[in-house]
């Protein structure tokens, strides 16, 4: 079944099969509305109840409200920001290396480094000698996983299977970090809140996995699209 991500890893299972453009487009289509599906009902039946637990039994202040206000925030983004450089950015970080092959695994290690140092990607930034600093860490780490590192790890159907499973849980709750303020008290309620993400997360990574990088990438930016031209007109 194309939607079941995890015959990818199914040894028993042939290859998936290689799809024309038509199907293609029509899976990214349905991998579309299949996942805005899933996110509208994990909002109505699972987010709202939590929401109400938590602002009218644990008396915090509403995380569905938050989520909105850090919402209409990032929209006031540039729309190409938003809609085409995150999304690439995030694919990268979360998806790329899915694939277990070394050029991947370290442009994403690269990139992620990048991110953990700090590195800020303006013109300003470009003439700094910290930047510059960070770029040639980065470097390092990559050139010595490139040929020191990656050749001695067997990517078994077990080991590819969970880094999976851990890739699109972190895409989802890397979106915490988006609220203005973190109640330490919720910490065991917030992963519940970005659902919606690790929902983006599991279809993106299924079109990846069984189309190739870019159709991952191109059903992110249809969702930021949706998203920001949401926000645009209500």
């Amino acid at each position: 079944m194309f939607f079941n991500l995890f015959t990818v890893f199914n040894p028993s299972e042939e290859s998936h099969p290689s799809y024309d453009w038509k199907a293609k487009i029509k899976n990214l289509l349905l991998s579309y509305c299949y996942m805005y599906l899933a996110i509208i009902l994990s909002v109505l039946f699972l987010l709202r109840p939590l929401d109400y637990l938590v602002t009218d039994i644990l008396g915090f202040p509403s995380l569905m409200e938050a989520i909105e206000k850090s919402s209409d925030r990032i929209a006031t983004i540039s729309f190409w920001f938003v809609v085409i450089i995150i999304p690439i950015i995030e694919e990268i970080l979360f998806r790329l290396f899915l694939n277990f092959k070394k050029k991947e695994i370290c442009l994403s290690v690269f990139l992620m480094l990048l991110l953990v140092l700090g590195i800020r990607f303006t013109s300003e930034a470009f003439f700094l000698i910290s930047t510059w600093v960070k770029v040639g860490i980065s470097l390092s780490v990559v050139v010595v996983l490139y040929f020191f590192v990656i050749d001695n790890i067997k990517f078994s159907i077990r080991l590819q299977r969970s880094l999976t499973i851990v890739s699109i849980i972190a895409f989802g709750l890397m979106h915490i970090d988006n609220l203005e303020k973190i109640y330490y008290s919720l910490l065991l309620i917030y992963p519940f809140f970005v659902l919606p993400q690790i929902l983006i997360g599991y279809f993106a990574t299924n079109l990846r996995l069984k189309q190739g990088f870019v159709w991952g990438i191109l059903l992110h930016c249809m969702t930021n699209l949706t998203f920001f031209l949401l926000h645009l007109l209500f």
